[in-house]
């Protein structure tokens, strides 16, 4: 598709290049990609069915993945020798085609970040409350300013971080009152470490529930029992109040923002977030996103509040009114907030599937 080169690449260097890509982090670790070679390109694929969640609503979420993909597998070509050119959704009759990358031989660079690769993970544990410095946080800006794709912001005051706490924690109570979202919460839960022999699921170990914790979501599991405990008990209530406390006891809350909203801007956006994800790993740092308002809130856009009672409607409302205000966001898009900070290592890592990679 583009005369990038006329040198075809090594077939065993592509496919240790796409690997690289594929360990960027997916929804539900759906790992949403195909991928297709042909002398010195790459197309890639979105498998849609992969994720039709409603954190996923016209493949957004999917996108930013994408782009995380895109971003490693362009510092990884780079550490092998080849400059990259990208192409996001190149065809217009070919929707699901979302990038085609051509390389071109030149000399190895020593890429910082591509270490932090496949070190790279999400870390929900409760995180010691500790500030960042502001060197750390330089760095972090700089990170997403330099891809051009979109702006990093952080907020560690604690007044901010207890509104936001509130805010994120919406997602939990939702989850534990909306039988749809408990179902395919469920539906996505790993119990087995040998069950990760497949995409598509949380290994309850990387959930890193507290002993209490673990006792109730095994409980919870029957949707009549939960019904019966939020209506005698307010268990998602408790539930809400114990998450919006370990969110705004992290240290650090932050937002990656963009100007537009199309499918291209959240590709996009996924390397900027890739690009701070990595960055936080190299300066040990563990990241957890809390993407759930935010998606909601794009569901709703793009006419899905059918799935929400009215008075979840309002909450998300709500929740997403906060977050906006303490970035001062209202004119933007946020395709990805996260909790920054230190936290000892994940109990468990997320299994990556081999690469699904057909050479033309």
């Amino acid at each position: 598709m583009n005369d990038y080169s006329s040198d075809d690449i090594d077939t065993t260097i592509i496919k240790e290049i796409i690997r690289d890509g594929s360990l960027a982090p997916s929804g539900e670790n759906c790992q949403p990609w195909r991928f297709f070679v042909k002398k010195n390109e790459i197309e890639i694929f979105n498998v849609s069915e992969a994720d039709q969640s409603l954190y996923n609503s016209k493949q957004k979420g999917t996108y930013v993945s994408h782009g995380a993909l895109i971003e490693n597998i362009v510092i990884s070509a780079s550490k092998h020798g080849y400059d990259t050119d990208v192409q996001i959704f190149p065809l217009k009759n070919e929707p699901d085609l979302v990038s085609v990358i051509s390389f071109r031989k030149t000399t190895p660079k020593n890429e910082a970040l591509y270490p932090y690769i496949e070190k790279r993970c999400t870390n929900r544990k409760t995180y010691t409350g500790q500030k960042l410095s502001e060197d750390q946080k330089r760095e972090l800006i700089s990170s997403v300013r330099e891809t051009g794709f979109g702006e990093l912001k952080l907020i560690d005051n604690e007044t901010s971080l207890n509104t936001l706490g509130k805010a994120l924690a919406v997602n939990e109570q939702i989850i534990f009152e909306n039988k749809h979202l408990h179902d395919f919460f469920y539906d996505h839960i790993l119990w087995k470490e040998e069950d990760q022999n497949k995409a598509g699921g949380f290994y309850i170990k990387t959930l890193e529930f507290l002993p209490h914790q673990l006792k109730g979501v095994k409980l919870f599991k029957s949707w009549f029992i939960l019904k019966i405990l939020n209506r005698v008990a307010g268990v998602s209530k408790m539930i809400v109040k114990e998450n919006a406390e370990k969110y705004a006891r992290s240290g650090t809350l932050g937002v990656v923002v963009i100007n537009g909203n199309t499918s291209k801007d959240f590709v996009n956006a996924g390397r900027a977030v890739q690009r701070t994800w990595l960055t936080a790993t190299k300066l040990s740092l563990s990241v957890h996103p809390c993407t759930g308002v935010l998606y909601f809130t794009e569901q709703i856009k793009d006419g899905g509040s059918s799935f929400f009672s009215a008075k979840h409607l309002s909450m998300i409302e709500r929740a997403y009114k906060d977050i906006t205000s303490v970035f001062n966001t209202e004119d933007k898009t946020i395709p990805m907030i996260f909790r920054i900070g230190y936290a000892n290592e994940p109990t468990a890592r997320s299994m990556r599937m081999k690469p699904n990679i057909t050479v033309k």
